[in-house]
This record gives structure tokens, C-alpha cells and sequence, in this order.
């Protein structure tokens, strides 16, 4: 049996919407929230269909440091914390639900 290569698209629309629903949030809730931003595209380059460790180093170092910064001032760190969070997952469910197998050569 030969092994599967697979073409898969960059996230668009989890990322976008994400952007929006932070935002959002941020002006109902607190300012802070727009400091999600950099973080949830980070987290949409870096994911991967599988999760992987190695592709999303970045986004769970990212994670890490939303947790220490959470210590120190929370609205800053959730912010952090979920930004990172949810565009990493979110645009690895978009990631696998979009790729398709390559043609043979």
C-alpha cells in the first residue's frame, strides 16, 4: 500500500471569523480582547490537520505564555490564552475538513 499525500489550503473563513467574534467582544467586553488578534492568526499558520507537535510549536508556546501572562494581569492573558486556543483548533478543523489527496504523478 503506498502512502497518501494530501494538498491542504491555508485557513480563511475560521481565522476571519474568529477575527470578527473578538472584535466584537472586545467592544462589549473589554479592549483587551483585540490583543487576541496576532494569536488567532498565529494559531491559524501554525495548525495542522493532525495536531502535530512540530508544525504547531509556535501556538502552544503561544498557549504557555497566555497561561504566565494570566498570573500576572488576567484580562491580558485570556485574551492570549484564547486567541491562540481557538484559532489553532478551530483552523485545524477547517485544515482537515478542506484538504483533499493529491493526484497521481
Amino acid at each position: 500500500m503506498t502512502p497518501r499525500v494530501y494538498i491542504i489550503r491555508p485557513a480563511v473563513f475560521a481565522p476571519a471569523i474568529l477575527s470578527v467574534v473578538a472584535v466584537v467582544v472586545a467592544v462589549q467586553a473589554s479592549w483587551w480582547f483585540l490583543a487576541a488578534l496576532p494569536f488567532i492568526w498565529l494559531g491559524s499558520v501554525c495548525a495542522q490537520p493532525n495536531l502535530n507537535l512540530a508544525n504547531g510549536c509556535l501556538a502552544y508556546l503561544a498557549m504557555i505564555v497566555g497561561f504566565a501572562v494570566s498570573a500576572w494581569f488576567k484580562p491580558l492573558g485570556i485574551a492570549i490564552l484564547s486567541g491562540a486556543i481557538s484559532g489553532f483548533y478551530v483552523s485545524a478543523i477547517e485544515k482537515r475538513i478542506r484538504m483533499r489527496p493529491a493526484p497521481d504523478a
